[in-house]
């Protein structure tokens, strides 16, 4: 079989083709492909010694010309390449592997962020206990105990190295605003939460906690991140930059984080400072819309209140009695209402050279061409 100079030049390139293909795999893996592609190979020449039989007979110089005889020996090859294929190839993936390292163990639920217990809302504490015994009576934690992360993608959602692969985590139960999604502009919010998850996890490593899922619909990993036994998840919702997003079966810390949100609400925090934006569903882009379509009503009445200003109104009677002295001089008295009122100033540097600034409405030089801003206050 192996007589002829062309098998030889064959299996020459296959070499060559092997080495260039499964450079960079493990040993393993690479055996076991090789297996994978045996077997393939042996089904594709058992289909062609049945459409026509003397070409796989010459070749491999069988004996009897018949499709018995290749059916035979190509099953034998075939289940002998699939067997040993199936023994070599791992049976896990490396996450899969990373992961059943320490579900075996199961002897405890990492500590999360505990708030401080208010008199009408159940303790987070509590809740934490309840939801670890829960936990415990299930399939078990499945924990990945060190995961370094290389990039953050948004407020929910970063890239960690493991086993020498690059995987993305989703944060669960949680939500933040959208800013790298294709079809919608970037959300109030969106980069403050990217900025603060990039800040506190960029080149750290975490530790990740499985629920029910492992990963959603893109292949990403699911899990509560922890990073100096604080939970990454718990930390977005105190500062007001993400919701609670339910998704089942994943609801392990669902009344803990609830509990949180409701503070981060009542204090107006972040997302929960525009009224209506964030809902159960999402986050609503029309509200947002509508708000900073009427921004000066709420403007307006800061400039308005003239009332605090005037306690300077000590100042008023300097211009005016500066000016009084020197009518009293002359014999013949004016009234003095006016020439004060008859006080014309061409521009504010008059007004300052006079020491009369600023003028208040009302007082003697006051006019609207001083006073640009129409605060009632001229040559302020």
């Amino acid at each position: 079989m192996f007589k002829s100079k062309k098998t030889l030049i064959i299996i020459g390139i296959m070499a060559l083709l092997e080495i260039t293909i499964f450079t960079g795999m493990s040993l393993r893996d690479a055996v076991g492909m090789n297996f994978f592609l045996l077997a393939l190979t042996v089904f594709i020449c058992w289909c062609i010694g049945m459409l026509k039989p003397t070409i796989i007979i010459r070749w491999g110089n069988l004996a009897n010309r018949n499709r018995k005889t290749i059916t035979k020996y190509s099953s034998i090859l075939f289940f002998l390449f699939i067997t040993l294929f199936v023994l070599v190839i791992p049976k896990d993936s490396p996450f899969e592997q990373k992961i059943s390292k320490h579900s075996s163990s199961n002897t405890e639920v990492l500590d999360t962020f505990v708030l401080k217990s208010e008199p009408n809302i159940e303790p987070v504490a509590e809740t934490t206990q309840k939801n670890s015994e829960l936990a415990s009576m299930s399939t078990g934690t499945k924990y990945i105990e060190e995961a370094k992360v290389t990039a953050v993608t948004d407020g929910d959602t970063f890239t960690v190295r493991l086993d020498g692969k690059s995987e993305k985590v989703r944060l669960i139960l949680i939500d933040t605003p959208e800013t790298k999604h294709p079809s919608k502009p970037v959300q109030p919010f969106g980069l403050e939460a990217s900025e603060f998850t990039t800040k506190l996890l960029t080149g750290k490593t975490v530790k990740l906690e499985m629920d029910v899922s492992e990963r959603d619909q893109y292949g990403r990993i699911l899990a509560y991140a922890y990073l100096d036994n604080k939970m990454v998840n718990e930390m977005l919702l105190e500062k007001g930059l993400a919701r609670v997003a339910v998704y089942q079966p994943d609801v392990k810390y669902v009344e803990q984080f609830r509990v949180i949100q409701k503070k981060a609400q009542a204090a107006k925090l972040g997302i929960w400072s525009i009224e209506d934006y964030a809902t159960d569903k999402g986050f609503d882009d029309a509200v947002v819309a509508k708000a900073t379509a009427q921004p000066t009503a709420i403007v307006k009445p800061s400039p308005k209140p003239t009332a605090t200003p005037k306690p300077t109104a000590t100042k008023k009677p300097v211009p005016a009695k500066t000016q009084k002295p020197t009518p009293t001089k002359k014999p013949k008295p004016k009234a003095t209402p006016e020439p004060v009122q008859d006080v014309y100033y061409k521009n504010c540097s008059a007004v300052r050279a006079a020491g009369a600034a600023p003028i208040y409405a009302g007082e003697p030089g006051y006019s609207r061409k001083l006073d640009r801003d129409g605060d009632g206050i001229a040559c302020e």
